[in-house]
């Protein structure tokens, strides 16, 4: 990734991170009046019962998401993205730090690059597949060469670095409709 490139993304996180300074200041203030209506009238704790149950419903119906790029500021950036759009994102660095993810957790979705430092991220797609039929799986690579090399059985889509956060957004979206 190019300075500039990196630049970029730089600065987009400057600005996530101030949105979300405003909401934590929006959602601190909530608390504090919730915290404060709970204390004054206890009728309510039943009631915030109830919707602490249906988080826990929502929050388990989750898209779940696997990163994994031996390019940790890319992983990072692209979690913290993700995560943003309400999506359950683990990240790895390397193959074998994947497959040790899925033997832990439940994917829904891969994004793999195509080259990490231990496993070709073809063969990591075969490896997360045979783990899990029905994991969709998103290749990355900024080598052109690549393309060549694979197929469909590898992925369920591939995308040339660098890719764009509305771009990685739309096509996490796409996915998730498919589970």
């Amino acid at each position: 990734m190019s300075v500039t490139e990196k630049l970029d993304v730089f600065d987009m996180l400057i600005n996530v991170l101030n949105e979300h300074e405003k909401r934590m200041d929006m959602l601190v203030g909530r608390m504090e009046a919730i915290t404060r209506s709970i204390e004054v009238y206890p009728e309510f704790r039943n009631a915030f019962r109830e919707y602490e149950e249906q988080e826990k419903a929502q929050q388990s119906s989750t898209l779940s998401v696997l990163v994994v790029d031996d390019d940790e500021f890319l992983a990072d950036t692209f979690e913290m993205l993700l995560e943003d759009a309400g999506f359950a994102v683990e990240t790895a660095n390397s193959g074998n730090e994947a497959l040790t993810k899925m033997n832990t957790f439940k994917f829904d979705l891969a994004i793999l690059d195509y080259k990490l430092p231990d496993i070709p991220g073809s063969s990591l797609s075969k490896m997360l597949k045979e783990k899990d039929e029905d994991i969709n799986v998103v290749m990355l690579t900024g080598h052109i060469e690549a393309l060549e090399n694979l197929t469909a059985l590898d992925s369920d889509e591939i995308l040339m670095k660098p890719i764009s956060p509305d771009e990685l957004l739309k096509i996490t979206k796409k996915l998730s409709k498919r589970v």
